[in-house]
């Protein structure tokens, strides 16, 4: 691999955590991971596997047990610049409404209000929200609006890296599909480096560059997909791609979804 070309990386990585009921359970363990820049990596696993902890830990938000973790060749232990992330739910703030949840990340940064309000309408528009929905709250709006919303919020400070916790798990198939193709509009133009979690297989054979197989904590398999784009679900091309990637997952994830490596002498239990 050219480490030179590398935006996001995990050393050795481990994180523990502590609880009175179950004791010492590592969330992730001797986790090693490299992004590329402009590359879109889906790492897909289990419910329980340490995903949505890997984002964390990239996002600044958490700190590792061990190992560490590093964005644009820094050491992470406080949120780096230029990172965005979307949650599953979206984290939208329901007393503001679409254009002030929108330009939150650019209020917090500091800029104008005229010029944080330009630039949400400007990413609202990239996303496919109608400009009559800016004032609207969430609570107005449908799943896969909200997720547009929540994307938009990541988008407008312009983050260099994407960091995306299975953001269209909670909608329809047929508005899942719409947002992941809008998803790769944006990238193709922008090519930020995005981190993307799922644990769906056609999701992350759809979107990714690579997809990174992870279970018990670590990751096991690291798979290129080479389908050109724009992708055909129905294709030939796709769907034994598709199969390639669903047997490796089997073969390394099985039926293990959400088991937890407990440290010895702990009790069980699945981790955070």
């Amino acid at each position: 691999m050219n480490t030179a070309a590398e935006i996001v990386r995990f050393e050795r990585v481990g994180k523990r955590f502590t609880t009175p009921a179950r004791g010492d359970v590592w969330a992730l363990e001797e986790l090693d991971l490299a992004c590329r820049a402009g590359e879109l990596t889906c790492v897909l696993g289990p419910s329980g596997c340490g995903k949505t902890t890997l984002l964390r830990l990239a996002a600044g938000l958490d700190t590792p047990t061990n190992g560490r973790v590093l964005v644009r060749g820094r050491r992470v232990d406080r949120p780096p610049e230029g990172v965005g992330m979307v949650s599953q739910e979206g984290s939208l703030l329901p007393w503001r409404r679409v254009i002030g949840n929108a330009a939150l990340g650019l209020e917090v940064a500091g800029v104008g209000r005229a010029e944080r309000k330009a630039r949400a309408r400007a990413v609202l528009e990239r996303v496919h929200l109608p400009r009559e929905v800016e004032r609207s709250y969430p609570h107005e709006l449908s799943g896969g609006m909200r997720q547009r919303v929540a994307l938009a919020r990541a988008l407008c400070p312009n983050p260099r890296i994407l960091l995306m916790d299975e953001p269209f798990a909670s909608v329809d198939e047929p508005t899942r599909h719409h947002l992941q193709k809008e998803l790769l509009e944006l990238w193709a133009a922008d090519r930020q480096t995005i981190l993307f979690v799922t644990h769906s297989i056609e999701e992350a054979v759809y979107l990714a560059d690579r997809v990174v197989v992870m279970t018990f904590a670590r990751a096991v398999a690291d798979l290129p997909i080479e389908v050109p784009r724009p992708r055909d679900r129905l294709s030939d091309e796709f769907v034994g791609t598709l199969v390639e990637v669903r047997r490796a997952f089997t073969k390394h994830v099985g039926n293990q979804s959400g088991k937890a490596h407990v440290a010895p002498g702990t009790t069980g239990g699945s981790h955070p």
